[in-house]
């Protein structure tokens, strides 16, 4: 049987708060490097950029995303995450941008509100967008100042399960399955 019950690994608030918090998300964006993946960069002979992305993950965004919407906002250019990234039905594509409130900026014509947004993000460059959205969130492995400002921390590191948890957190705030896998 599904718990709930959310594992709450690490969370500055507590676990009413965050669940209250969850229950609220419409949107669910995410970092790539350091969340999606490991944050490692495999280049091929040819210069060709290759990730690796964890099915768990995958598997957390797929039992989610008949509820909310998800999307990326990326430093890096996309061309290596977007196919995965479609075939998981991402809606917002933001790639080749370091600022990332100006690419949350992009998305204000969704007329969603702040509170309503959750993202996840684990270096510095994520730190503007995570003290502006509803529920904020780094993998185990973020940079510390970045763990020490959200709302929630992954127990996985990113690109190995911490999106997944994130996804987990929300489905149980909305009375979802959290599914198995």
């Amino acid at each position: 049987m599904t718990s709930h019950r959310p594992v709450v690994s690490r969370s500055r608030i507590s676990a009413r708060a965050l669940l209250a918090r969850a229950a609220r998300i419409r949107l669910v964006l995410l970092d790539v490097d350091g969340v999606l993946t490991d944050g490692r960069l495999y280049y091929g002979p040819e210069g060709e950029l290759m990730k690796a992305f964890d099915v768990k993950d995958g598997h957390g965004v797929v039992l989610l995303r008949d509820h909310v919407d998800f999307g990326v906002i990326s430093g890096r250019p996309g061309r290596a995450t977007q196919r995965r990234l479609e075939e998981l039905r991402f809606k917002h594509l933001i790639f080749g941008q370091l600022d990332k409130l100006a690419g949350y900026a992009t998305l204000a014509h969704l007329g969603i509100a702040d509170d309503e947004v959750a993202y996840m993000g684990d270096d510095v460059n994520d730190l503007e967008l995570l003290r502006r959205v509803g529920l904020s969130a780094a993998p185990a492995d973020a940079r510390p100042e970045v763990r020490a400002a959200v709302h929630f921390v992954a127990r996985a590191p990113g690109g190995r399960g911490a999106v997944r948890e994130l996804c987990d957190l929300v489905a149980a705030a909305r009375g979802l399955p959290q599914g198995h896998g």
